[in-house]
C-alpha cells in the first residue's frame, strides 16, 4: 500500500509521466496513461527512444519526450509544454539525473525509493515494489489515488495498429504471413537480457524440435548478438530440417514490426522479458517461463491482466533479489519445467498437424 506524504489541493490538466527503462517495465506503464486520460487529465510521457514505437496511434497519450543516455537533454522541450505536475513512476539513473532540472514543475510526485529523491517531489511517496505483493502495473496504478483516480477495471495494457500498417507489414512477409496455409504460426523467443533466470537452451532445443514435429510453423526472434548465435545453435542441432516451417528473424524486426507479428501470431512462448508483454498488449496467447525468486517472479513481473499460462519451479525460494546459484539444493530449478508438459499445452491451446 502506497503512502503519500501530503495530500494534493487540485487535480492538474496536464502532467507529465516518466518511465525511462526498458520495454516490459514501460508496457506495464501503458494502464496508467489511459486511467489518467479517462480520469480528465492529459498525459504526456517521458521515455527512452526504443520504446516510442508502442505509443504510435495510442490515443491516450498527448504527446512524447524522449530522452536517452549519454548526452540527451529534454529540459527546454519540457519546459515549453508547461506541465502542471510530474508523476515519476520508477527512479532510475535517466531520471534521477533529471531531477534536479525538473523543479519548474508546480507539483512533483514520485516515490522515495532513493533518499535524494525526498528533495526533487512535492509530493513524495512510500511504496515498497520490492515486497512484490502486486504486478508492477498495479504498483504503478496505485500512484494515481493521490489524484483520486481508482481505476476498478483497469485495462490490460494495449498496443494500437492501423489496418493499412498490418496489411503492409503482411506484404513484407509473405512466406511467414502472405499464405494462410492452415498450420498455426508460433513466435518463439529464447532470449532475454538477464533481469531474471531464463530456460536452458537444451529445453528450448527440445520444444523447439516438438513443435516442428507436431506441424506448426515458427519464428525465431531476438535483437543483438548473443540472442542470434543462440537461434543459430537451435537451427544447427535440429534434426532434419523444416523447410516452410521454420523462419529465423532475428535482427530483422524493428519493436513494431516484432509487435505486429507477435499479433498476427497464434501463439508467444518466451521467458520473462519485454516481448512477452508485447504478446499480452496485442492480444496473443503466452506460455512464458518465471523464477520463484520474488523480485522476479509471476507476482511482480507477469502480463498484466493476462489469461496466459506462466511455469515456475515447484521449489523452495527464500531468495528476495538475487539465485545464490550452486550454494541453491534446487539449483538450476528452472530446468524443473519439462518441455514435453510445455508441448503438450501448446497442442491443447492450438492443436497442430502431423508433418
Amino acid at each position: 500500500m502506497a503512502l503519500f506524504l501530503r495530500k494534493l489541493q487540485k487535480k492538474p490538466n496536464k502532467i507529465l509521466v516518466t518511465r525511462t527503462d526498458r520495454i516490459g517495465d514501460f508496457v506495464l506503464t501503458l494502464p496508467v496513461l489511459e486511467a489518467l486520460h479517462k480520469g480528465g487529465i492529459e498525459p504526456s510521457v517521458l521515455c527512452r527512444t526504443m520504446v516510442t514505437p508502442l505509443l504510435e496511434n495510442n490515443p491516450f497519450v498527448d504527446r512524447i519526450i524522449t530522452v536517452d543516455e549519454p548526452g540527451s537533454d529534454p529540459i527546454e522541450q519540457i519546459r515549453a509544454c508547461g506541465f502542471e505536475s510530474l508523476l515519476v513512476l520508477v527512479n532510475d539513473p535517466i531520471i534521477r539525473r533529471l531531477l534536479p532540472r525538473l523543479k519548474h514543475i508546480p507539483v512533483r510526485i514520485g516515490p522515495l525509493s532513493k533518499p535524494a529523491a525526498f528533495f526533487s517531489y512535492t509530493h513524495p511517496v512510500l511504496q515498497k515494489r520490492s515486497r512484490s505483493l502486486m504486478n508492477e502495473a498495479e504498483y504503478n496504478l496505485e500512484l494515481l489515488e493521490i489524484f483520486g483516480l481508482k481505476p476498478h477495471n483497469p485495462s490490460r495494457p494495449r498496443l494500437y495498429f492501423r489496418e493499412n500498417e498490418i496489411q503492409v507489414f503482411r506484404s513484407e512477409q509473405p512466406g511467414i504471413l502472405g499464405e494462410d496455409r492452415g498450420e498455426p504460426l508460433i513466435v518463439y523467443h529464447q532470449g532475454m537480457g538477464g533481469s531474471a533466470l531464463n530456460w536452458s537452451q537444451k529445453n528450448y532445443q527440445i520444444l523447439l524440435n516438438g513443435l516442428l514435429d507436431s506441424g506448426y510453423r515458427v519464428v525465431l526472434t531476438g535483437k543483438g548478438k548473443e540472442e542470434a548465435e543462440h537461434n543459430d545453435q537451435l537451427i544447427k542441432l535440429l534434426k532434419p530440417a523444416y523447410p516452410g516451417f521454420l523462419f529465423n528473424l532475428t535482427g530483422a524486426l524493428s519493436l513494431r514490426q516484432l509487435s505486429l507479428l507477435i499479433h498476427l501470431s497464434d501463439l508467444f512462448v518466451g521467458p520473462s522479458t519485454g516481448p512477452t508483454h508485447l504478446a499480452n498488449a496485442v492480444g496473443t496467447e503466452i506460455i512464458s517461463f518465471y523464477p520463484p525468486i520474488q523480485v522476479q517472479s509471476t507476482r511482480r513481473w507477469s502480463p498484466y491482466l493476462s489469461s496466459s499460462t506462466l511455469y515456475t519451479p515447484d521449489v523452495p525460494c527464500g531468495q528476495k533479489y538475487k539465485c545464490i546459484r550452486e550454494k541453491c539444493p534446487h539449483f538450476y530449478c528452472m530446468d524443473n519445467i519439462a518441455p514435453n508438459e510445455v508441448l503438450k499445452l501448446v497442442q491443447e491451446i492450438i492443436p497442430g498437424r502431423q508433418t
